[in-house]
Formats: structure tokens, C-alpha cells, sequence
């Protein structure tokens, strides 16, 4: 799914427990993404969050145990608790030296560096 350019805030609980999506594109008109997006979209699989967006509220992923990949610009500087708890199979992509890096070496997450 590609959420339009048009959206600018994503508000809470929008996709929960939606079981049939799999892949989100958000795109860079986005600037702020509410608690419980995602929660329990267990055919999620991979997400990109767009440059620009500086905190990723807390629960967004919360259950979404198909999700392998998600993507998280340099420009985020904070994660929320819970985010990604039932997500056994994730790797997160992100900056090398960026806030995403500590917060997936401090919560056990498997990181790959991206170039953006």
C-alpha cells in the first residue's frame, strides 16, 4: 500500500489489525504517525518511514509478527516503548550512527546501515 501524498498526519490505530497488508510506503508528506498505526497487522512485512519524520509514537508495530523490514530515516530521533515487541523476524534499516542504530542495538534488533 502507498498512503498518498496528500496525508500529512496518520492518525491513531488507522490500519490496526488490518491482516491483509503487507508492505506500507509513506510518503514524505507525512510528518507525524500516532500510537497503534499498525498493531497487529500480522501480514505486514515491510515498512519505509520517510525522511522528515522525527518520532515514531509508541505501539505502531506492536504484533505485527510477519514484519522482517523497516526502513527509518536519520531524521528520527525517537522510537517509543513497545514499538516492535512481537516482531521476532525484524531487521531495522537506518543511518549508520543514527538514533534507530542505538535503539535497535539497545533493544536486540537485528540492524543493517542504509546510505540514507
Amino acid at each position: 500500500m502507498t498512503i498518498p501524498e496528500s496525508v500529512t498526519v496518520i492518525g491513531n490505530s488507522v490500519f490496526e489489525g488490518c491482516k491483509g497488508l503487507t508492505s506500507v510506503t509513506i510518503p514524505g508528506s507525512v510528518t507525524e504517525i500516532y500510537s497503534w498505526v499498525f498493531s497487529g497487522c500480522t501480514g505486514l512485512q515491510s515498512v519505509t518511514i520517510p525522511e522528515g519524520v522525527t518520532e515514531i509514537a509508541a505501539s505502531i508495530f506492536e504484533g505485527c509478527t510477519g514484519l522482517t523490514s523497516i526502513t527509518i530515516p536519520g531524521s528520527a530521533t525517537w522510537i517509543g516503548d513497545c514499538d516492535f515487541s512481537d516482531c521476532p523476524n525484524l531487521t531495522i534499516h537506518a543511518p549508520a550512527g543514527s538514533y534507530a542504530e542505538r535503539y535497535a542495538q539497545k533493544n536486540g534488533i537485528p540492524f543493517e546501515a542504509t546510505t540514507k
